[in-house]
């Protein structure tokens, strides 16, 4: 887990405000913090090619001459630097599932492969599979995870995520954002997929409220869709209390575009 930003430059530039919320902490220079729980931001580059040899993940401040091997973050001032940037860039390069967000039960993580004998257990269920494309076997289920991670999470910073209660760590569902092509234009689209336990207890609503939150706040998205079975009335009645609206396109006969503009 992120506990420690370190900020070395040599230009005097001038630091995010957010990262002073309480957060993390902020310090000048590597004393006495350890590579596990840090991360450096530095515009110097024997200091980035140093910190990342002794195991730190390092943010590289782009100096407008020379890139740098082997640092996948890069950014053109320290500015540029909020905490949920910081805890993006270190849990990818420490390869930890990150933790998206929060709501008042719940919190919101990327899945792993060891999430996957739970998902099995949250798709062992009659209105899932009726509404939900299922897992594949679980060798290929597996290896899907692998390369969504990789490939989603890792370039997009954003996919489908697993709900979690946060006080037994117990799978409630899944839900989060994917890109999706219609009409030949890609757009944002909004899934959820809730356990039978905790349906009726507006964990649905509580959960994509937070992510429309998340696309509008972090992603900078203005609208998204939600595809829903023309049949599933119980999700069509969450789209419309999210403030979704049909728009009378269709992602094929069985399914209609809801849309919700974020705010």
């Amino acid at each position: 887990m992120l506990k420690n930003i370190i900020f070395i430059l040599n230009k005097e530039e001038k630091i995010n405000p957010s990262m002073y919320d309480g957060t993390y902490n902020i310090f000048t220079d590597l004393n006495p913090v350890s590579p596990d729980d840090s991360i450096v931001v530095t515009d110097d580059i024997e200091t980035a090619l140093d910190d990342k040899k002794a195991g730190y993940a390092v943010i590289y401040v782009y100096d407008g001459n020379s890139y740098i091997q082997g640092i996948s973050y890069i950014v053109e001032s320290a500015g540029a630097c909020t905490p949920q940037y910081c805890n993006e860039a270190y849990c990818r390069i420490k390869g930890i599932p990150m933790t998206v967000m929060y709501t008042e039960r719940t919190y919101i993580k990327e899945i792993t492969v060891d999430d996957l004998p739970k998902l099995y257990e949250l798709y062992d269920d009659e209105t899932i599979r009726r509404y939900t494309e299922p897992l594949y076997d679980y060798e290929e289920e597996k290896e899907f995870t692998e390369n969504y991670i990789k490939n989603m999470y890792g370039m997009y910073g954003f996919g489908m995520w697993l709900v979690k209660d946060r006080d037994t760590d117990e799978l409630i569902g899944r839900a989060g954002l994917e890109l999706r092509l219609i009409d030949g234009k890609e757009e944002m689209e909004m899934g959820y997929i809730i356990g039978k336990q905790y349906r009726r207890k507006g964990y649905a609503l509580e959960v994509c409220k937070a992510i429309m939150n998340y696309a509008h706040d972090v992603l900078e998205k203005d609208r998204l869709n939600i595809i829903v079975d023309r049949d599933n009335i119980p999700s069509i009645k969450l789209a419309e209390k999210l403030g979704a609206h049909n728009t009378g396109r269709s992602a094929g006969s069985k399914y209609m575009i809801m849309e919700c503009e974020l705010d």
